[in-house]
């Protein structure tokens, strides 16, 4: 059953939620309607229609909320969430506890994103700055039949304003009046060259001071510096057709992203002992502080084993985005079928460097690394109606290159850092007769004669392959050690291209079966070919001398005598992946060097079955399934294939073994939609559960980041969402969402480790819960405009979310827990004074008003056991004045 308002929209007629204080400029006004209208299904459609759960949120109440890029939305949709990791690339949107990490290219997003009909390729790819927007949607469960692109957890469709028949004008300045002096200018023009041609231009800058001080240089960390540009044409060809042409482009230039120190563990006291207490400041997460390495003079050889270090340049956290896209859409009313046919090219890149040892000593860093997203697509959609059966057929193609090109490099401090680590891991000999100053990996004094004054790793566990309990050397490898790297050495060039070929039909389709019952059948067949190459090229002398001992004769160094005696010594002298990780970490193993390529290919069906029943006009039950399918694909780095430090022959990898499987959800929903209080409120609840099959998951196993599929994962809950204005310039809304997000299979990442049994940190269990997944969040949001006469007008506006306890990381994870996120509430708050007519405003704006301090994410630093955070951005506060004609 339609609503008459819903056939008054079905006809063309659309408005967004209700808000205040749109920057955008003067318009005609739309004609009213008590109903929030969404595109979410392929055509114009009241949400309280929609048999699925949507959020809407208004351009005005997104200007209201200080959102300027897709990340701060999480402030108002709770069942989603988008966050940063390491870079911008790496960020991850999830949507009812479900997402897949962005640390590597590789991975598409189960979320998908999509701005004006196009595709993002990328979560990161979508995080410059919003121009000005309609609306955005949120789309909550698996999507195939309404979008060009399937995704297995959800979508956020952006819809921005577009040109307008009416010329005008709009500049707006933000001001920031804390400490990182944010600053930002908006403006835009609207031209209509004619009755049927209008374009419009928007341009944007803004910068910001970090968040996040670096001790040891003084500079920030975590800042802004970017700037975008937009162009739009709409051309009404005819009274049946249209065409809206858009060209983007953004770049940014900033420092990201920092940590802070949260927990020391034991290689700390080798981190000191090298750079002395500078490199272990004092803990204060609300500090926001890290130390960074510096410049270093050459550092002279220390012995035969330790190579000269040659001079070495600050490292740095610089992030550098450029994006450059092009849309035409075309709008053609066929003979009473709507055609839609969206071609668009985008290509964004990425520059970045990382001192991916998070310390001022100086162990490994990434120098340079260039990251590629490059795609064409092409959608069409035929949308019409038959008697009972408004039906929609689509086809979709696209065709994206990705490159990684890595440099992960081994820093000055390296070998140090790893005798500092043997010395400690082989001082307790001390007290069965061993030497009392411990063993080194790399000879770092001059040698006596028998045996050397600090002995070698090797003579002190020779005879004791297992552990070293007992202290019984063989005097013949009193003087063995490795081969030292020099810094600069590890990843020369590592060069990986992946070319993805995809081609879809799908279909969506709504039958009237009565007046009050509508049946939903959607279908999608999609497939899709990979194509990977890589072109590697890493040195390091200390993972050649390694392999050396490997393929030797004696039984210690690789024979069957001993079987892995010697790698679980090495593992475990240093609790922070062992000796051997940081020896010859797989990051930099030569043995995957050379010319590797690969292809994939996949066909696959998913699709949509629900039922909706209109118990009155406004009031509506449905219910259905969902299968989601998101493409498998390779994991675009070395560490992908099945290298350990003591691999010693390329025989054993091949590119299969950075292969991952597709990712599928079964996914149930149940719900509500309605409109009370004489039509001034919408309530809506919905219940979900969700299995998704292969669920793509990449963690750092404690030797190398590597991807697996785990069988089965589990999201289930329910959801609320109200919408109210009761009074004349009072709008609250607000949502509660219960999210119950768990793995329902184990998968142990490391084989070392899973003797450890439960307490293994390099495995997921089933009943684990999903990292960075609340179980309950609510989100609220009120604004009033309150008129004060002589044709003025105030703004008071106040948003919140609040998320119960919750996991920071998947593996890895503090065993008692402390990494974890506690409960805590944001807020964000506006007060503005402008004339009616909106003209002009002054608005006085603050984020996280109650300075709210949480971890965004929680990790090990790399070859160490020191925890360290992302932390939360601190509190902001500032001035926007805003005019337009």
């Amino acid at each position: 059953m339609r609503t008459k308002s819903t056939l008054a929209l079905l006809s063309g007629v659309s408005l967004a939620a209700i808000g205040v204080f749109s920057p955008a400029f003067a318009q005609d006004e739309p004609e009213t309607s008590e109903e929030i209208v969404v595109t979410a299904t392929g055509r114009a459609a009241a949400i309280q229609d929609v048999p699925l759960g949507v959020t809407a949120v208004s351009g005005e109440q997104l200007t209201n909320a200080g959102v300027q890029e897709l990340r701060d939305v999480t402030q108002l949709a709770p069942s989603f969430q988008l966050g940063t990791g390491q870079s911008i690339a790496a960020s991850t949107a999830r949507i009812r506890g479900i997402g897949t990490g962005g640390d590597n290219v590789g991975f598409e997003s189960a979320v998908g994103i999509f701005i004006d009909g196009v595709y993002r390729a990328r979560a990161g790819a979508a995080l410059a700055d919003l121009p000005d927007v309609e609306r955005i949607e949120v789309l909550r469960g698996p999507q195939g039949t309404l979008f060009g692109r399937n995704t297995s957890a959800g979508a956020i469709s952006v819809v921005s304003a577009g040109p307008d028949f009416e010329p005008g004008m709009y500049i707006e300045g933000m001001f920031g009046l804390d400490d990182l002096e944010e600053a930002g200018l908006r403006t835009g023009v609207n031209i209509a060259a004619s009755d049927s041609l209008a374009f419009r231009l928007d341009g944007a800058i803004r910068a910001r001071s970090g968040y996040i001080t670096d001790l040891i240089s003084g500079d920030d960390l975590n800042t802004r510096d970017r700037w975008t540009a937009r162009g739009q044409m709409e051309w009404d060809i005819s009274p049946d057709a249209s065409l809206r042409v858009i060209i983007d482009a953004a770049e940014s230039d900033e420092v990201c992203c920092g940590v802070t120190p949260f927990l020391y563990g034991s290689t700390q006291a080798a981190v000191t002992a090298i750079v002395g207490p500078a490199g272990t400041p004092a803990i204060n997460p609300e500090g926001r502080f890290m130390t960074v390495t510096g410049a270093l003079p050459g550092l002279p050889s220390l012995g035969p084993g330790l190579p000269a270090q040659p001079q070495t340049e600050a490292r740095d956290f610089s992030d550098v985005t450029e994006d450059l896209g092009f849309s035409a859409q075309l709008d053609w009313d066929v003979g009473g079928m709507n055609l839609t046919s969206i071609t668009a090219y985008r290509d964004w890149q990425q520059t970045r460097g990382q001192d991916i040892d998070f310390n001022l000593i100086d162990i490994a860093y990434r120098d340079g690394v260039e990251v590629g997203v490059e795609n064409f697509t092409q959608e069409f959609r035929l949308q019409g109606e038959a008697g009972r059966l408004n039906w929609l057929a689509g086809l979709f193609y696209s065709d994206e290159t990705v490159t990684n090109n890595d440099r992960i490099r081994i820093g000055a401090h390296a070998n140090l850092f790893a005798n500092a680590l043997a010395q400690g891991g082989t001082a307790p000999l001390a007290a069965i007769g061993g030497p009392a100053g411990g063993c080194q990996l790399f000879d770092s004094g001059a040698p006596n004669a028998e045996p050397d004054s600090i002995p070698s790793f090797f003579y002190c566990v020779s005879d004791n392959p297992a552990t070293p309990v007992v202290f019984d050397p063989n005097p013949a490898l009193a003087n063995f050690y490795l081969q030292g790297n020099v810094a600069g050495a590890g990843q020369q060039r590592d060069d990986w291209q992946a070319d993805t070929q995809s081609w879809s039909i799908f279909t969506h389709n709504e039958v009237d079966l009565s007046d009050r019952l509508v049946l939903t059948l959607g279908g999608r067949y999609t497939s899709e070919t990979k194509d990977v190459t890589a072109d590697l090229l890493s040195v390091s002398p200390a993972c050649d001398a390694l392999r050396a001992i490997e393929i030797g004769t004696d039984p210690f160094f690789g024979g069957a005598a001993d079987g892995v005696g010697f790698i679980e010594v090495l593992q475990s002298t240093a609790s922070a992946g062992g000796l051997m990780n940081i020896a010859c970490s797989p990051a930099v193993n030569p043995m995957a060097n050379g010319h590797w390529e690969g292809s994939s290919e996949e066909n696959e069906f998913s699709g949509t079955i629900s039922l909706a029943y209109h118990l009155s006009d406004d009031v509506m039950l449905y219910g259905g399934y969902s299968r989601g399918y998101k493409a498998g694909g390779y994991n675009l780095d070395r560490q992908g294939m099945a290298l350990r430090p003591d691999t010693t022959s390329a025989a054993t990898l091949n590119i299969e073994q950075t292969h991952f499987d597709p990712e599928f959800t079964d996914a149930y929903e149940i719900g509500l939609k309605s409109t009370v209080l004489g039509g001034t409120t919408t309530l809506n609840l919905s219940a979900f559960y969700q299995q998704i099959h292969d669920y793509q998951l990449n963690a750092f196993n404690g030797f190398n980041f590597i991807t697996r599929n785990v069988p089965e994962v589990i999201s289930q809950g329910a959801e609320l969402e109200l919408s109210s204005s009761p009074m004349e310039g009072l709008t609250i809304s607000g949502g509660v969402s219960y999210i119950d997000a768990f793995f329902d299979s184990e998968v142990r990442f490391n084989p070392l480790t899973a003797g450890l049994g439960a307490s293994d940190p390099n495995a997921v269990f089933s009943g684990d819960p999903l990292a960075l997944s609340p179980e309950w969040t609510a989100t609220a949001a009120i604004a009033y405009e309150m008129p004060l006469g002589n044709d003025m007008r105030a703004l008071f506006y106040l948003d919140g979310r609040w998320n119960s306890e919750y996991r920071t990381q998947t593996l890895g994870r503090d065993p008692l827990g402390r990494t974890d996120n506690q409960a805590y509430a944001v807020f964000n708050g506006r007060i503005g004074l402008g004339p009616e007519d909106e003209r002009w405003s002054v608005e006085f704006w603050g984020r996280n008003l109650a300075d709210e301090f949480y971890y965004v994410g929680a990790f090990q630093a790399t070859l160490q056991n020191t925890y360290v955070i992302y932390p939360s951005e601190p509190q902001t506060y500032g001035v926007t004045l805003r005019a337009r004609y």
